[in-house]
């Protein structure tokens, strides 16, 4: 056991911990409690209990960031520093403040404390330490008898490492081992949360977080691999290589460089650097450094392509999460659906308020370095979520929309598949008098979007939108005959599509969707890209995204109708899903299908 603390204690203390202030600053800015003889900070609110964002936690973050200031050999040369630094953990522990969030006082106070104990433990008199031991205890299975059958997932780690952490400043080995064998029941296939047998992640129920809580998830297993391998406690090698597989089979498809898609991260959208890799990079570089793995080379490129190497070409479909990932020509496009089995964007302590039109479907993410969308959310138009056909609604309308965090889609016609780097994804869309069909192909060096108007109720003159594209703007948009380059991605507009493209200022904060954050003015440059559809007509659309650096594909629009969504590629084979049973003919080419089929390779040696 004092192996695997030793090797704890060195990642604590090699962590790079960020804070706006200096460790100097932060340091001299502690102020004493004269009725303990502790040390505190004047400017935090003790009192606040804000459930996300918790005001009295950045007493945590301070001492974390003058203790990694200042290194480690510091607590033991200096005496008066020492007695300082114990003081300010001792604050906390003498009025062990808690939240109305549960999630603080049973996962983030015990990780917080437990780390701070680890790191100053050469210096912690016994009742001190056995004061933080309590704080631990609080998140470990020690204590929580329903911790296998109320928690999963990412939540689940966060208890594992915890009990870790009680397991190590207690010396208490059979605790060691009943977390180890925890984590290892956890680590499968088949639960309603955490891995699913395609390879994403779902937490909260049927809802893909593998860019939230399977990024959280993957950033602790990684830690425990680390912490405890070559030791009596290690896991079996085959719950390693599961991990590694969510890594490089389930994660990986969904990244560009640094960033995720966004459709896949889950209410962590609303936060400042939510869209970004973040401790997936360092969780990376640490499996690397475990002996024992496999994948070590895959692993290698995943984390080269995160800076600036070539993320490769690749299709994949994920038939539980219902989501498309296509790389080629160095652009990414994800397609993120959804239907009567799932459940969309979840509002939780005031993050993702403004995500009604991310809960039916539809949404496309196009990337080429990964930076397209970090950060945008203080500006972006929620009525306009890319892929998505909607009204434009302001703030105050989106807000009014009726609780739909657990509520799936009405319909049932959905479906996808893929296959030599082809692939096709479709859902009947339905939301707020909206039934539109909408199908996206991807093959090998392009993605076509197609929708069809099923039923539309609007009222008066209304107008609805078809948003192709919402992010950063990343340099001029230039036109070729049709298409509409920007960021060195073309989008064509096919059959008698019209596409209106515009870069503007936009101004927003943060605390319009996460009520925790700023409300501090913000601005960017937004690159939108709509598909208008005025009162009296029909919603229908047509686009092909491909790259401005390659010759553009020669596809065709064969089908766009409730019957058959289809296109022809350069070589001439078809793609084509059927909506309702009949018999498609065109040039040659005749396939009975039933509803639901789809085809993706369709050839005709006579046409």
């Amino acid at each position: 056991m004092k192996e695997i603390l030793r090797k704890f204690e060195r990642l604590l203390w090699e962590e790079c911990v960020s804070y706006e202030k200096n460790a100097e600053e932060l340091y001299h800015g502690l102020e004493v409690n004269d009725a303990d003889d502790t040390w505190y900070w004047k400017d935090i609110d003790y009192s606040d209990e804000q459930r996300s964002f918790w005001p009295a936690a950045e007493h945590f973050k301070r001492i974390r960031a003058i203790l990694n200031g200042f290194g480690k050999a510091r607590l033991s040369e200096d005496k008066p520093y020492a007695a300082k630094m114990i003081g300010a953990l001792k604050y906390w522990l003498i009025h062990d403040f808690e939240n109305p969030n549960w999630w603080w006082n049973e996962i983030g106070t015990p990780l917080h404390v437990g780390n701070i104990a680890m790191m100053m433990h050469s210096v912690l008199d016994e009742a001190t330490l056995a004061q933080a031991a309590e704080i631990v205890a609080k998140g470990s299975m020690s204590q929580i008898e329903m911790t296998t059958a109320r928690w999963t997932g990412a939540n689940l780690m966060w208890c594992v490492l915890n009990t870790i952490r009680h397991a190590l400043i207690t010396e208490d080995a059979p605790l060691l081992r009943l977390a180890a064998d925890r984590l290892s029941e956890e680590i499968t296939v088949g639960l309603s949360g955490g891995i699913q047998k395609d390879l994403s992640f779902f937490q909260h129920g049927p809802r893909l977080y593998s860019g939230g809580y399977g990024r959280s998830f993957v950033c602790d297993v990684s830690k425990i691999l680390f912490l405890l391998n070559e030791t009596e406690f290690q896991l079996p090698c085959e719950k390693a290589e599961l991990v590694l597989s969510f890594i490089l089979e389930g994660l990986r498809p969904m990244t560009q460089g640094k960033g995720l898609d966004w459709a896949c991260i889950g209410r962590e959208i609303s936060r400042v650097d939510g869209g970004h890799v973040g401790k997936l990079e360092s969780s990376l570089e640490l499996l690397l450094q475990t002996p024992g793995l496999p994948r070590k080379r895959e692993l290698k490129d995943f984390l080269r392509s995160m800076h600036g190497g070539t993320q490769g070409d690749g299709t994949k479909y994920f038939e539980k999460a219902f989501m498309l990932c296509h790389h080629f020509d160095g652009i990414y496009v994800g397609a993120k659906f959804l239907n009567d089995k799932l459940y969309g964007a979840e509002i939780i302590n005031g993050e993702g308020a403004l995500c009604y039109n991310m809960s039916y479907g539809t949404h496309t993410c196009i990337m080429r370095t990964g930076e397209e969308y970090l950060n945008i959310n203080p500006v972006w138009d929620y009525s306009r979520i890319p892929g998505t056909t909607s009204r434009l609604e302001t703030d105050a309308q989106l807000l009014m929309h009726v609780d739909w965090r657990k509520c799936p889609l009405p319909n049932d016609h959905f479906g996808g598949i893929e296959k030599d780097r082809r692939a096709a994804i479709y859902e009947l869309a339905e939301h707020d008098g909206i039934k539109i069909l909408v199908t996206d192909f991807a093959f090998e060096n392009g993605f076509v979007c197609l929708g069809t108007e099923w039923e539309i109720n609007r009222t008066g003159g209304e107008e609805l939108v078809t948003t192709v594209d919402q992010c950063l703007a990343r340099g001029p948009v230039s036109f070729e005959k049709e298409s509409v380059i920007h960021n060195s991605i073309r989008y064509t507009p096919l059959q008698s599509t019209h596409m209106e493209a515009k870069v503007e200022t936009k101004y927003g904060s943060w605390q319009r969707n996460n009520a925790a954050l700023s409300d501090e003015t913000v601005s960017a440059d937004v690159f939108t890209l709509s598909i208008p559809h005025p009162a009296g007509r029909r919603c229908e659309y047509a686009y092909m995204i491909s790259s401005a650096h390659t010759p553009m594909p020669e596809v065709e629009v064969l089908r766009n109708d409730c019957e058959v969504q289809a296109i022809r590629l350069p070589d001439g084979s078809l793609m084509a899903v059927f909506h309702r049973s009949c018999v498609f003919s065109e040039n040659g080419y005749e396939i009975a299908g039933e509803a639901g089929r789809i085809e993706l390779n369709v050839t005709n040696e006579q046409p």
